[in-house]
C-alpha cells in the first residue's frame, strides 16, 4: 500500500512538472528570435520528464505521463482539437522513442534521413531558395549534419542515447501534430510549407533537450538512495 501510494505522488508530482514546463515554453519566445518564421515552435522542455519515464521507470508510466499532459494541458491552454493534435504527436513520439531506445544510434541517422528527404522534396517541388525557404534548407541540412555527429557520439558512449532519441522524439512529434492538423483542417499544404520547418526546428530543440535530460539522468544516478 505504502509502495503505491509512493508510485501515485510520484505521478502526480511528474505530471504537475510537465505542466509547469509546458507553461515555460509558451512563455519563451522562440518564434521571435526566428523572426515569427516558424509560428509554434517551442523548446519541449516536457519533454524531459518523458524521457525520465522512458528510461528510468517503464514503458507504462511514459504512457500515462504522455496522455495525462496531452489531455490536461490541451483543455487549460487550447481546446479538443488541441487535444486531438497533441496526443496524435505524443503518440507517434513515444511509440518511435520506445521502439528506438535499444538502438538510439539508428534513431539519430533517421533523423538524418527524414531532413535530407526534406530537402529533396523541396527541391523536387522547385522551390525557391531564398527567404524563409532558404533558411528551412539551411536548416534541414545541419539536422542531417547533426543526426550523423549524434550517431557517432552514441557509437562512442551509449550514455548519450537519450540525446539521439530526444532528436528522433522531436521530430517524429512534431510529424504527428502535422498529420493530425492537416486532417482535421484539411490543410494538404502544411505537409510542403510548414512539416520541413518543424522536421529541422525539432531536431535542433531534441537535440538540447537530450543534453538536458543526460545531465538530469547522470545526477539522479549519483544522488544517494538511487
Amino acid at each position: 500500500m505504502k509502495g503505491n501510494s509512493r508510485r501515485v505522488a510520484l505521478y502526480g508530482l511528474l505530471v504537475a512538472l510537465m505542466l509547469v514546463l509546458g507553461l515555460l515554453d509558451k512563455s519563451i519566445p522562440i518564434t521571435w528570435f526566428l523572426s515569427g518564421a516558424i509560428p509554434g515552435i517551442k523548446l519541449g522542455l516536457a519533454n524531459t520528464v518523458l524521457l525520465y519515464a522512458i528510461y528510468l521507470m517503464d514503458w507504462k508510466s511514459g504512457v500515462l505521463l504522455m496522455a495525462a499532459k496531452a489531455v490536461l494541458s490541451g483543455f487549460i491552454y487550447g481546446s479538443v482539437t488541441a487535444v486531438l493534435i497533441s496526443l496524435s504527436g505524443g503518440v507517434l513520439s513515444l511509440f518511435v522513442m520506445l521502439a528506438i531506445k535499444r538502438n538510439p544510434a539508428a534513431g539519430a541517422l533517421t533523423v538524418s534521413g527524414l531532413a535530407a528527404a526534406a530537402v529533396a522534396w523541396l527541391l523536387y517541388r522547385g522551390v525557391k531558395l531564398r527567404g524563409d525557404m532558404l533558411w528551412c534548407v539551411v536548416l534541414l541540412a545541419v539536422a542531417c549534419a547533426a543526426g550523423v555527429a549524434v550517431a557517432l557520439f552514441v557509437r562512442r558512449n551509449r550514455e548519450n542515447g537519450v540525446v539521439a532519441t530526444s532528436m528522433i522524439g522531436a521530430v517524429c512529434f512534431n510529424i504527428g501534430q502535422t498529420l493530425m492538423a492537416v486532417a482535421v483542417m484539411r490543410t494538404p499544404q502544411l505537409l510542403y510549407t510548414y512539416l520541413p520547418f518543424l522536421v529541422g526546428m525539432g531536431a535542433a530543440v531534441g537535440t538540447l533537450t537530450g543534453i538536458v535530460a543526460r545531465r538530469v539522468f547522470l545526477a539522479l544516478r549519483a544522488m544517494p538512495g538511487r
